[in-house]
């Protein structure tokens, strides 16, 4: 069989720019450790012609096609109808999804309709896959020593489906072994500068492939070989060339990685944030365990709530302006020293689209990181992007939280 898996995305609220298409990040999360990939996906409308063509070129490429979307109660979920008729069987009652239908429409004062019970509908000799958290259920069905699996396209009901049905089936299937890899994690590096880097000292070597993949704020390169022995030898070669750049070579968050640190060390943190918003504090707190560290932030858009409840100085701000490291440097020593934390962060900058001036623009962020030894600054130039600027101010400042306590 083929190494790869190919995906359908079938659905007009994906091509409308309505619906975010997730469904390719999830398969290909999920595939990874089977040792399969995914090589292609299509996204494509609800139209019954375009569906098969889209269906029949895949099969032509691989073994195994997924199909997600189109299996729920309205007229235009096609999907199962038009496979079924494709391939000349009948559709069928599934008992268990139909009783679980049942079940949740009694249970919400809702009337099993004739259209809600349609999801409960399976090609006949499918392998039916649960859906736990919806109605229709996930379809395994084999043609001609190929595979289609049909899956619903809400993303709360497909990934599960994926990890807890497809994945299984897959590692009991093919019992591939994955190729050895290795991947190392960058805050706020650009990836021309670390592929030029690594050219400069000739890697990587025959036998090694690169890959670089670059998502907000985050950089990750991932190493793979045949050899595990060649692997281990260029990922040490990495460490040596980027040394403390690397925040993990893992596949976790900065946020995580700061967390862990801190539990480990025993150390508090305290946040005050103007331009982000509470952006920061969320992605502390969005680990598992974070009230262990975290003692709290302050949002401090108004400089009345700097000087209040920060300590920031009236003068200062009539000096040097709230976006200013003067600014940022008692943010952080003010929420540090009155929640009592070891460390405190201060974050203020011009988030945009509009406050830019031609001294202070948009993208202009200082982060300051107080300890009770000292106090650095970091003066930002971002891109215009207010998400953007947002998200990677926070980035910024968990990795000079990240660099520093490497130093505890």
């Amino acid at each position: 069989m083929t190494r790869h898996v190919e995906l359908i995305s079938t659905g007009a609220e994906l091509l409308i720019g309505r619906t975010v298409n997730s469904h390719a990040h999830a398969l290909a999360r999920a595939l990874h450790p089977t040792g399969l990939r995914l090589s292609r996906d299509t996204t494509i409308p609800d139209d019954p012609q375009v569906l098969l063509g889209t269906l029949k070129g895949a099969l032509e490429r691989v073994d195994v096609v997924v199909v997600t979307g189109g299996l729920g109660p309205t007229s235009d979920d096609i999907t199962r109808e038009t496979i079924a008729a494709w391939l000349d069987r009948p559709l069928v009652l599934d008992r268990d999804a139909s009783e679980r239908i049942r079940q949740a429409c009694e249970k919400r004062g809702l009337e099993p309709s004739q259209a809600r019970m349609r999801q409960a509908l399976v090609l006949e000799g499918a392998v039916v896959w649960p859906n736990l958290t919806g109605a229709a259920p996930g379809e395994l069905i084999e043609e001609n020593g190929k595979f289609i699996v049909l899956l619903p396209g809400p993303p709360r009901e497909m990934e599960p489906i994926l990890t807890q049905s497809l994945v299984p089936w897959i590692e009991q299937q093919y019992r591939l072994i994955p190729p050895p890899e290795h991947i190392f994690l960058l805050a706020g590096a650009a990836e021309g500068d670390i592929v030029t880097l690594f050219e400069k000292h000739h890697f990587p070597p025959d036998g090694i492939a690169a890959a670089y993949c670059a998502s907000a704020g985050t950089l990750e390169i991932r190493l793979s070989a045949d050899s595990p022995v060649l692997l281990k030898g260029a990922a040490d070669t990495v460490r040596g060339l980027l040394g403390d750049a690397v925040f993990a070579e893992e596949r976790t968050s900065l946020e995580a990685v700061a967390g862990r640190m801190l539990a480990e060390k025993k150390l508090t943190l305290a946040t005050a944030e103007s331009c982000t918003g509470g952006l920061l504090g969320s992605r502390i707190t969005n680990v598992s365990g974070s009230s262990a560290y975290y003692l709290g932030g302050v949002v401090a858009y108004d400089n009345r709530i700097k000087i209040q409840l920060l300590g920031v100085s009236e003068d200062t701000l009539a000096g040097y302006g709230a976006v200013s490291p003067q600014t940022a440097k008692q943010m952080a020593e003010g929420v540090r020293q009155r929640l009592g934390a070891d460390f405190g962060i201060g974050i203020t900058g011009i988030a945009g689209p509009a406050g830019g001036t031609a001294e202070k623009p948009v993208g202009l962020v200082y982060i300051a990181l107080a300890d009770d030894g000292q106090t650095k600054v970091r003066e930002c130039r971002l891109s215009s992007n207010r998400e953007f600027v947002r998200f990677m101010s926070t980035q910024l400042a968990l990795d000079m939280l990240r660099l520093r306590l490497m130093q505890k």
